[in-house]
């Protein structure tokens, strides 16, 4: 085999592997306008309505709770339906330009005169970022950025303490398990500053109010939260 072909079939692996050309559902051939899902696959996904009755009910999720200006998300997440394999190949197989791609279909939700100045990111725990090499809320929000402009401050809180997966426990052991996790070294940053804060799935809702809990106590800091999927 010579030189220039061994460079061809490097080059075209490489290349596979940044640019798949297959859907990461159906397996087929994607087409050439197609990045990640081919176009049937993606028009199946179930797309949070964005109006007015949808948009108050995420609002909703967390009265009671926590102040939030806005909730933004993208899809429906109901267990076993498509949007939970996509958050399973994010986060177990790697799928990293699948988050930022998606990161910037989300951005679509946003509202055009929104006063948000940055982008916050879930945090994860060193241990666990170690483990995985990537942090799939970071990945949404440089999706975010692409579309929107605005930084993304990903140092500004730490996950100080290490919990296990919160996939099997009651909606009440998440909120045990996530109480005064997250700690914000400045809070300075965050004086009368408007955070997007952004994960990847919102479900009992346990880690985003751990986070407002520390954001909120900060002066004339306003949140709103992001998510790629949440159950409504």
């Amino acid at each position: 085999m010579g030189i220039r072909t061994q460079v061809k079939i490097i080059t075209n692996s490489v290349l596979d592997i940044a640019y798949p050309n297959d859907c990461v559902i159906c397996e087929n051939d994607l087409k050439v306008n197609e990045k990640h899902m081919c176009l049937s696959c993606l028009y199946d996904l179930p797309y949070i309505d964005n109006s007015e009755q949808v948009r108050d009910k995420l609002d909703k999720l967390f009265w009671g709770r926590a102040e939030v200006e806005r909730t933004y998300t993208l899809f429906d997440y109901q267990k076993g339906n498509m949007v939970q394999d996509i958050l399973h190949l994010i986060k177990y197989q790697n799928k990293t330009k699948l988050a930022q791609f998606f990161g910037t279909k989300l951005a679509e939700q946003l509202d055009e005169n929104s006063d948000i100045d940055f982008i916050l990111p879930v945090p994860l725990h060193p241990k666990k970022l170690k483990l995985r090499s990537f942090n799939q809320s970071t990945l949404l929000a440089k999706g975010l950025n692409e579309s929107l402009n605005l930084p993304v401050k990903e140092k500004l809180m730490r996950r100080v303490v290490h919990s296990d997966s919160q996939t099997t426990v009651s909606k009440y052991e998440r909120w045990d398990n996530v109480k005064n996790i997250f700690s914000i070294p400045n809070p300075s940053k965050f004086k009368d500053r408007h955070v997007l804060l952004v994960d990847d799935v919102l479900t009992t809702g346990a880690t985003i109010e751990a986070c407002l809990k520390q954001l909120l106590q900060i002066e004339g800091c306003k949140v709103s939260v992001a998510t790629l999927a949440a159950r409504v």
